[in-house]
């Protein structure tokens, strides 16, 4: 059909992402590979998700949005390992049956005959306690109850619950809390985000909600006389019509039921909306954690924090409410980081198909500019429908990089005439030296009902792979083949007893000859995700760094001796300890 050949056109070949963003590196650096090797059913991550169950015939909103993932160290034996979220059916949920979320244990690389091939296997682990009721969605994660270990919140329909990480020296086990905050059974969570937001400790969580669905009377056919149709097309019916619903802020308490209902109390008091992508983190740097949501056909929301755990909605005055226009958008997810390298953070929101994918430039403070057409975003993401978002520098080269996950939420788009399709290509755009974003250089030229991505360094090289969750399938995960641990640092920023450990919002803030760069700790990105929450530093060839310091939560500034951070090892940071190596990189087979 036509649009498919649109979509494979934006796929340029040979699909190579240099080491530089060229063809022949100056530096006498080895010509470029594929930056990206599909090693799913090697590493033992080829598990079947469940959302709705048809891939091909889905009749209610509540199955097309899929379900998150995140990469955190769950056993505490320094790498990553990979939770999956599954989903339900409706006939699942009308008849209370449970979900079990799916947890894998990070093996490393396994020796087969002699050889080692440097990917990393994957073992499930076996009665976990990740068990929910509803059709779960979102993840995040952080150490709730400060005994050093990660523990999880996941919100869906119909449940949202903490579950803290009581794992010891033997397998993986989770204890589960119910969380406060629901009106009734007809709430539905999409993404969460932990966050100290009133600095006194204790990780924060905010729950952000989509819409009121019943799942056992689903509009069909139009809402309140209005056809849900696409592009001529008779298709399932929201989120226009259906209620939407307010998001929730929970205050952290230091025990039992470890949070409590505050949303009124800070001023998270915008309308309802269409929530689906979070941002919770220190958008402006100065010490305090702010909220970004973005919402699906409504203006995205945007909360500044006032120092003392309030929140103020500046979205509209911001520039990062709606496109360059005033137009709102459907936004799905979100992410950041500082793309242009002046200090000020930059963000990005997926959108719906024939709406281009936002970006939108930190101009300093909470102000930002939406310069997608100009960077390049609007022709390579037009055609698409976005979820997952990463904004990184997958092949170390100083320069970050954008990824999108794509995929219809009808299956109708691929009917003769649409502008669209329902499976689309992964999107990769190399970040080059003048702002801009190149062509599409995914070296994957299938396509994929993609829903969530999250990223982060899965097998000790340095580098960050890449994690794709797709809709009634199994996920991807695509091992980044740079391999230059001696260009990359990984950096672990650790808070003390009295701020909590997670430094959720804390920024390393470095100096080099080239300008000054900005590298943020998030508690949520993505889509209903949380990736790698180590920061990846990556200098331009010849950069020098000059100098560096982290901006803790609460303002306080601590400076890094900057020879401590150069490249080809892991590096942690505790606060008012300064820095020591973990671990050297290594490159694998």
């Amino acid at each position: 059909m036509s649009l498919l050949r649109t979509l494979l056109a934006l796929l340029p070949g040979p699909l190579l992402l240099a080491a530089c963003g060229g063809d022949a590196p100056a530096d006498g650096r080895p010509a470029a590979r594929p930056l990206f090797e599909d090693v799913t059913e090697r590493a033992g991550l080829d598990v079947p998700l469940t959302c709705g169950g048809a891939p091909f015939v889905k009749t209610s909103i509540l199955e097309v949005n899929g379900t998150g993932a995140a990469l955190l160290d769950v056993d505490g034996d320094d790498d990553l390992d990979v939770l999956l979220v599954d989903g339900s059916t409706h006939a699942k949920v009308l008849a209370g049956e449970p979900v079990a979320l799916h947890l894998f244990l990070n093996m490393g690389p396994v020796e087969n005959e002699g050889v080692v091939d440097g990917v990393p296997r994957f073992a499930r682990a076996e009665d976990t306690g990740l068990v929910m009721s509803g059709w779960p969605a979102g993840v995040a994660f952080g150490d709730v109850d400060r005994d050093g270990r990660p523990d999880l919140v996941v919100g869906g329909h119909g449940e949202d619950a903490l579950f803290l990480n009581r794992t010891a020296d033997g397998p993986p086990r989770f204890e589960k809390h119910p969380l406060p905050g629901r009106t009734g059974p007809l709430d539905w969570t999409t993404s969460v985000g932990l966050a100290d937001a009133d600095g006194d400790g204790l990780l924060d969580l905010v729950l952000v909600r989509y819409l009121e669905l019943d799942p056992a009377a689903i509009p069909a056919g139009d809402v309140e006389g209005v056809p849900c149709r696409f592009e001529g097309h008779p298709v399932l019916c929201g989120p226009h019509g259906l209620p939407p619903q307010p998001d929730v802020f929970l205050r952290g308490l230091p025990g039992p039921p470890w949070f409590e209902v505050a949303t009124e109390e800070v001023g998270l008091d915008a309308p309802p909306a269409y929530g689906l992508g979070l941002l919770f983190t220190d958008l402006d740097t100065d010490g305090d954690v702010d909220l970004y949501v973005a919402n699906d056909s409504v203006d995205n929301h945007l909360y500044r924090n006032d120092g003392t755990g309030r929140f103020e909605e500046v979205g509209a005055l911001s520039g990062a409410a709606a496109d360059m226009a005033g137009r709102a958008q459907a936004g799905m997810g979100v992410t950041t980081a500082d793309y242009d390298r002046d200090g000020d953070l930059d963000l990005v929101v997926t959108n719906f198909s024939a709406e281009a994918n936002t970006l939108y430039r930190g101009e300093g403070g909470l102000a930002f500019r939406d310069v997608s057409a100009a960077a390049g975003l609007a022709a390579a993401s037009r055609p698409l429908l976005g979820w997952g978002v990463l904004l990184a520098d997958l092949d170390a080269d100083g320069l970050h990089d954008l990824v999108f996950s794509n995929g219809h939420v009808y299956p109708e788009a691929d009917a003769h005439g649409t502008t669209s399709a329902y499976a689309q290509p992964l999107v990769l755009l190399p970040g080059l030296p003048d702002g801009r974003f190149g062509g599409n250089a995914f070296p994957d030229e299938r396509l994929h009902r993609g829903r969530a991505a999250v990223c982060g360094d899965l097998d000790g090289d340095g580098d960050l792979d890449l994690l794709v969750v797709r809709l009634d399938d199994t996920p991807r995960l695509f091992l980044n083949r740079t391999d230059a641990p001696e260009r990359q640092t990984l950096v672990l920023l650790r808070g003390d007893a009295t701020t909590g450990t997670d430094a959720v919002g804390a920024t390393l803030l470095l100096e080099t000859d080239l300008g000054r760069r900005a590298l943020l700790v998030t508690g949520a990105s993505s889509f209903q995700s949380q990736g790698d929450r180590r920061l990846h530093l990556a200098l331009r060839p010849g950069e020098t760094l000059r100098a560096a310091e982290v901006r803790w939560p609460g303002g306080s500034v601590e400076a890094l001796d900057p020879g401590t951070l150069r490249p080809g090892r892991e590096v942690l940071v505790e606060r008012g300890a300064g820095a020591s190596v973990r671990r050297s990189l290594e490159t694998r087979p």
